[in-house]
Order: C-alpha cells, then structure tokens, then sequence
C-alpha cells in the first residue's frame, strides 16, 4: 500500500511539509524572475516606446522589443533565476523555441487588443503578463532544467508502507 496522508514520511519529514516547501521555493523563484525579468521587459519598452515615436507601427515596434528583451533575459535568468549548469547550446537553443513561441503570444495579444481598440501601451502590458507566465513555467520545467535531473522527483515521493495486521488487545 502506498502511503499520502499526513503521517507518511519522506527522509524524516512529512511530505505535506517538503510539499509546502517546494511550493514556497517555486514562488521565491517567480518573484525572483519578475523582478529580475523587469530589467529586459523595461527594455522592451523602451525599444518599444522608442521605436513608435519614430513612425515605426506599434506591432513591429513591440515585436523588435520582444526580441532584444528576450536576449537579456536569458543571460539574466540562466545563473539569477534558474541557476542553470545546463550547457550554452542546448539551454540557448530551448530558449530560442521558447522565446519563438512567446513572440507569436506576444504578436497575438497585441494585434488582439490593438483590433480591440486598446492604447498600444496597455495591449503591451497583457502580452507581457502573459507571455511572463508561460515563459516562467516553461523555462523552469524545459528550457533550464538541468540534464542530470531529468527523470529525477521532482516532488517528495511518498514511502511505500506494508500493511500491518490490526493490533489486538490494548
């Protein structure tokens, strides 16, 4: 029988403690990729705002943007965030997919919220929330993932406990 109630034990703590503990390191880790993502997402504005000033559209604008925030983040979230010891290339080429897949969000949600009528400024700051999010979980689970522990729990496995007979007597 396996065992998932509060009394089981994973190397001396219980795993709804270990669980509370994964959870909290993975929202220390957002927060961290927020704060430290805000650098390059700043530059993608400002590229951004620049490049509308001089008569280039709002959607090119933000796309060239995306790609220039999109190359200092991975220098920034690969030791700063994700303290990756994944290679360069492979974690550089997982990157580029990523970064590929949330350009085409990011083009999506602005066309969408421009086609809605939006300031360009605000349309650029729900392709941003979103395109956050999925980069986080994917860079964490995919693209920084370390080699070695591919395969590996990542969450306390629960020990396997055999049945005992019920006790008799007091």
């Amino acid at each position: 029988m396996i065992e998932h109630n509060v009394g089981s034990k994973v190397n001396g703590v219980s795993a709804r403690m270990a669980s509370r503990r994964h959870f909290w390191a993975a929202v220390e880790q957002f927060a961290r990729y927020i704060v430290i993502g805000g650098g390059a997402t700043l530059a993608h504005y400002v590229i951004l705002f620049g490049l509308v000033q001089v008569g280039v559209s709002p959607w090119r604008a933000s796309v060239a943007g995306s790609v220039i925030g999109a190359t200092l983040n991975y220098f920034i979230s690969r030791q700063a965030v994700f303290n990756s010891t994944r290679g360069h290339i492979g974690a550089m080429v997982r990157f580029g997919l990523v970064a590929f897949l949330a350009l085409g969000c990011n083009a999506t949600i602005m066309a969408i919220g421009l086609g809605l009528g939006l300031y360009y400024l605000i349309a650029q700051v729900f392709a941003s929330a979103s395109t956050a999010v999925f980069n986080f979980l994917v860079h964490r689970h995919w693209t920084f993932r370390d080699a070695d522990t591919v395969g590996a729990p990542t969450e306390p496995q629960p020990d396997i406990v055999l049945e005992r007979p019920p006790r008799k007597g007091p």
